[in-house]
């Protein structure tokens, strides 16, 4: 009986490590993002990035079910609109494989300079390819 209860703590062990080791490697697995609505319309600016940056590795899918991740704003509306943090999360919502924020340094008077959302988007998305390299 002791030789069965350790073969089964070790199995357990085992199947934990396996299970880390799995969800470490999603990141770099992600091929399909879904982009939730953001505001001031910086999803537009994500997905654009996106498609400059990653040149097809990494594409943008309109259909959530297809998606391996969703790219959605965090706590947006509390923020000010010169930043913005993002989590790229499972299809399940109950990992976060990467986190990202970014401000626009070229504010004046608390007014977005022209291209703001730009800068945000093409910041983040440069720091999440950095974070998917092998």
């Amino acid at each position: 009986m002791r030789k069965i209860l350790t073969l089964f703590v070790a199995m357990l062990s085992l199947s934990s490590y396996v299970a880390a080791a799995q969800s470490a490697m999603q990141l770099s697995n992600v091929r399909k993002v879904y982009i939730e609505k953001m505001n001031n319309n910086l999803d537009q600016y994500l997905a654009s990035s996106i498609s400059s940056k990653f040149h097809g590795t990494l594409t943008v899918v309109l259909d959530r079910a297809s998606a391996d991740a969703i790219l959605r704003g965090q706590n947006l509306a509390a923020q000010e609109t010169q930043k913005a943090t993002v989590q790229l999360v499972d299809k399940t919502e109950s990992t976060v494989l990467w986190s990202g924020s970014a401000n626009d340094r070229s504010m004046m008077m608390l007014d977005l300079k022209h291209g703001g959302e730009k800068k945000l988007a093409d910041h983040l998305i440069g720091e999440l390819k950095k974070a998917m390299q092998p």
